[in-house]
């Protein structure tokens, strides 16, 4: 998935004992310049080593800067990273390890603006740089949405561009212009940061914004393909919620193997949100066979109490109950598709891209996407985002869950269809919602 070019063999052993630390059994291949140092000689072996089949890392020391002048020669997989030592080698084990995470940090959130639609490439002129390893982009799509953000800054935008941060804090962009700061905590109340400075913001149209990163999907999706077609051993199951990363990874999963390969495993709570006529509509336009198992959250909720941020029991629940039914359908030697992305969570990040778990085989081949790019792979491949995206929704999962933060407790206040769901009413008073 990752092949990473240093300058010289002793960059190389350093780069092997970072990797021997922080990456081991991730999938990473090491190439040399050979000891050259000029952009010329440093191109011709790119030219010949670089392909579309991997994210492709170039480490730079201080001493050899010039050679990331040869970016523009490249395309949106390959980055030029600048480590602050003479020489890769000096750095210690840690920081070359750091590099290695804000380079890829990078390659998805590194946004530009062509004057219709932010473009999410780090080649050219940009107005957004982010190489923070938990930071996230993703775009507020649909009408809900939208009205839901006007509540807080007053001011109506069209698919604005939102970059998470850690501790809540959101800033908000339409077209290249920061246009308001929130802070959405896990608990409490929505806060506003920084407001907007006018009323009026140039609209950004979903279509248009795929057409204009179409190469760009493409090439991200070709990076997924490869990892998938290359790793996959045994029988083939995708844990599948209906939010967009799974889903995106059921697409990807479809177009490597084909859908006759392939099975969907949904797991119910008893306490979801309704996707039925989602995972209906999906599956059969996509010809994948789709399982369900029941794992008893709702029948533990009234001994257990409602799950907490420090003890999520539900999740050992629906982890067994999803590998109880892979076996049952694929066996002990299935090879698990799943969407984990880096963005998600430091621990995400750290898991190699292929892994095992137990007996089974675990591929990530969406780990180095965005949620803006999942978002507008989906569209791209006329597949609609899950409902509960367009209402304002950043992540699916039980209506109970304790991951759903004070953004996401508004619209849940508003879902009157929900009150008479099992424990509703409970999480609403354990959140202050009565």
């Amino acid at each position: 998935m990752y092949k990473i070019f240093v300058r010289a063999k002793k960059d190389h052993d350093a780069l092997q004992a970072t990797i021997n630390k922080f990456f081991k059994d991730w999938p990473i291949e090491i190439h040399t310049f050979k000891g050259y140092r000029t952009p010329g000689r440093v191109f011709e072996i790119l030219e010949s080593s670089v392909d579309e089949e991997h994210y492709n890392i170039v480490l730079l020391g201080r001493e050899d800067s010039t050679s990331a002048s040869l970016q523009k020669y490249f395309r949106e997989n390959t980055i030029f990273y600048v480590i602050d030592y003479t020489r890769v080698r000096n750095a210690r084990i840690w920081h070359i390890a750091q590099a290695f995470d804000n380079a890829r940090a990078l390659i998805r959130n590194t946004v530009g603006w062509n004057g219709r639609s932010y473009v999410f490439s780090h080649i050219g002129e940009t107005f957004l740089r982010i190489d923070l390893p938990a930071a996230d982009l993703f775009l507020g799509i649909g009408k809900g949405f939208t009205s839901l953000l006007k509540r807080y800054i007053r001011v109506e935008l069209v698919t604005p561009l939102f970059l998470r941060l850690l501790g809540g804090e959101h800033r908000i962009f339409q077209g290249a212009s920061l246009v308001a700061v929130l802070r959405i905590p896990d608990r409490g109340e929505v806060e506003v940061l920084r407001e907007p400075d006018k009323t009026d913001y140039i609209v950004v149209k979903p279509n248009q914004l795929v057409e204009d990163n179409f190469r760009i999907i493409k090439l991200h999706e070709r990076i997924a393909l490869n990892l998938i077609k290359r790793n996959v051993e045994g029988d083939v199951i995708v844990p599948w919620s209906g939010g967009r990363d799974s889903t995106a990874v059921l697409l990807l999963t479809v177009k490597a193997l084909g859908s006759k390969h392939v099975k969907a495993v949904y797991v119910d709570t008893g306490v979801d949100f309704d996707h039925e006529k989602y995972l209906q509509y999906v599956s059969s336009k996509l010809g994948v066979k789709l399982y369900r198992v029941r794992a008893l959250v709702k029948e533990k909720l009234k001994d257990q109490g409602l799950p907490t941020h420090d003890n999520r029991w539900c999740t050992v629940l629906k982890i067994q109950a999803l590998h109880n039914k892979i076996r049952e359908v694929a066996g002990e030697k299935a090879t698990i598709i799943v969407g984990d992305r880096d963005a998600e969570s430091r621990p995400r990040s750290r898991r190699p891209p292929v892994r095992f778990e137990n007996s089974f085989r675990v591929i990530a081949p969406i780990k180095n996407w965005s949620t803006a790019l999942t978002q507008l792979y989906l569209l791209a491949n006329k597949i609609p985002l899950n409902s509960l995206y367009y209402m304002g929704f950043y992540r699916m999962g039980c209506y109970i869950c304790p991951a759903l933060r004070s953004w996401e407790l508004e619209i849940l206040k508003d879902m009157k269809k929900l009150y008479n769901k099992p424990f509703f009413k409970d999480f609403l008073r354990s959140r202050g919602l009565n």
